[in-house]
């Protein structure tokens, strides 16, 4: 019989969210890291990132749920829960002024970085700084109008 790893690590995604109905967060990360070793390079991982981010952030490992949530990012930059999530940590854990700052870096060195005007855009909105975010965002959909990930920018920004 052929074994068929990707059935493997889907049956594995379905035991973590199980564990994470279940409040035993820990045996959850395991779960996850399990799927995403058995299948690291389709679609289905950048939401097994996200996955693994909330279950550490549940776990009480903020920077393991960053760096989760990055990773999904980076994987599937068009979806804007990951970005979200992503924001919810760092304001959770006080890091959002930190995180603001090295976005504000990143753009003062390449002020074609879509993606850092879009999580400058969420910031601000975090924050309360409607107008700052608008023009976070403005400056998102001037560099990346059709995406995924414009719709949201739109909305945010009133157009």
């Amino acid at each position: 019989m052929a074994y068929d790893l990707r059935d493997n690590a889907i049956l594995h995604a379905h035991h973590g969210q199980q564990l994470m109905d279940l409040r035993r967060y820990r045996e959850a990360v395991e779960e996850y890291k399990n799927a995403i070793f058995l299948n690291p390079g389709t679609s289905m991982t950048a939401s097994l990132y996200n996955d693994l981010g909330v279950a550490y952030l549940r776990a009480g490992q903020p920077e393991l749920a960053i760096a989760s949530f990055q990773h999904a990012c980076r994987l599937q930059p068009g979806y804007a829960v990951f970005y979200q999530n992503l924001i919810n940590v760092y304001r959770a854990t006080d890091k959002l002024v930190l995180a603001k700052q090295d976005l504000l870096g990143i753009v003062h060195e390449n002020p074609d970085d879509a993606e850092a005007w879009f999580m400058l855009g969420l910031i601000a909105k975090a924050q309360g700084r409607i107008p700052e975010a608008t023009t976070y965002f403005k400056n998102y959909l001037r560099l990346e109008p059709n995406s995924e990930l414009s719709k949201v920018a739109r909305s945010s920004a009133g157009q």
